[in-house]
């Protein structure tokens, strides 16, 4: 039987940011952050109670997306585990649940895989960080 394997291609975090779930500042209910920021001014939008809002600049790397609070985000493992929406969260858990995680050589320190927290990478965290993983993808169902 093969071991589940992670091939690191050297995406970083921005190639996550084209539609961000975030909780709505009005209702409380799922918000979409629509736009890359490398890209164009992102827009948050709630389909809920029809907020929309025009973002200049947001930032990135928390549990936080500018000023919004992201909706995928848990407790685990004494730190907060956060995903930007199901792509993201697609990642982690194949990034984690990897016995074998193979990276390109020579890559430069900009990969998402690379850039994760010691925490998430170590395999005595792996069922903890899984179970969170799933708990976060029950988020998705009610949004």
């Amino acid at each position: 039987m093969e071991k589940p394997r992670f091939k690191d291609t050297g995406k970083g975090i921005y190639y996550f940011l084209d539609c961000v779930l975030v909780e709505c500042p009005r209702c409380h209910r799922c918000a979409k952050i629509i736009g890359n920021p490398r890209k164009t001014h992102p827009k948050l939008v709630c389909e809920m109670c029809g907020l929309t809002r025009s973002k200049q600049s947001v930032s990135i790397g928390s549990e936080k997306y500018g000023e919004f609070i992201l909706w995928l985000t848990t407790d685990c493992c004494g730190n907060t585990l956060w995903a930007y929406n199901k792509e993201h969260l697609d990642f982690l858990e194949s990034y984690v649940s990897a016995s074998l995680r193979e990276h390109i050589p020579n890559i430069n320190n900009n990969s998402l895989a690379s850039r994760l927290p010691s925490w998430i990478k170590s395999a005595k965290n792996r069922e903890s960080i899984l179970k969170c993983i799933l708990k976060l993808r029950q988020q998705l169902n009610f949004k």
